[in-house]
């Protein structure tokens, strides 16, 4: 029950100076998991940070996050 959802990247050797890539409100879907999908082409990075800035209910759980590429 994810309302609102940031990704931040890092092109750092470390995981520091991220910067936001995607900010996205999300669909409530009640009685069944959220599945987005975010295509970003061109999109280079070393490290991502997921960050819910709110959702619809007091707890949510993150239960899959893939990311592809070469």
């Amino acid at each position: 029950l994810v309302r609102t959802l940031r990704i931040e990247r890092s092109m750092s050797k470390d995981p520091v100076d991220f910067e936001q890539c995607v900010e996205k409100d999300l669909q409530h879907t009640e009685g069944q998991l959220q599945m987005e999908e975010f295509p970003l082409p061109d999109f280079q990075a070393t490290y991502l940070r997921f960050i819910i800035e709110s959702a619809f209910d007091h707890f949510v759980s993150v239960h899959r996050v893939m990311a592809e590429g070469v």
